[in-house]
């Protein structure tokens, strides 16, 4: 999909002050950008510092990542994110593409 993220835990939420205590925080690390450019995340207009809570109405949370979620689905599905960008819930409709190397 495209994006490197942080599992929101009780802790993670605390620390950054967060408005929820579960779901997946986009952010970058050394390893590159929160949102890869030109990923299917990039073209859905996720940016960096959404927290991602839902995958087609299935929360994220310690049993469910964002990650074992997406993996349910196949190359040009679509799938529909709830985010929370700047304490504003939406929905973005993301469509998945092979991973480019």
């Amino acid at each position: 999909m495209g994006v490197r993220y942080l599992v929101i835990d009780d802790q993670l939420a605390a620390q950054e002050k967060l408005s929820v205590k579960q779901g997946a925080l986009v952010r970058g690390s050394s390893d590159g950008p929160g949102v890869v450019k030109d990923s299917p995340a990039d073209k859905a207009g996720l940016q960096a510092e959404d927290i991602i809570t839902e995958v087609n109405g299935v929360a994220i949370d310690q049993n469910n990542t964002l990650s074992s979620l997406i993996q349910n689905y196949q190359v040009g599905d679509q799938i529909t994110l709830k985010i929370l960008r700047n304490g504003k819930e939406m929905n973005i409709v993301v469509t998945l593409e092979e991973k480019k190397i």
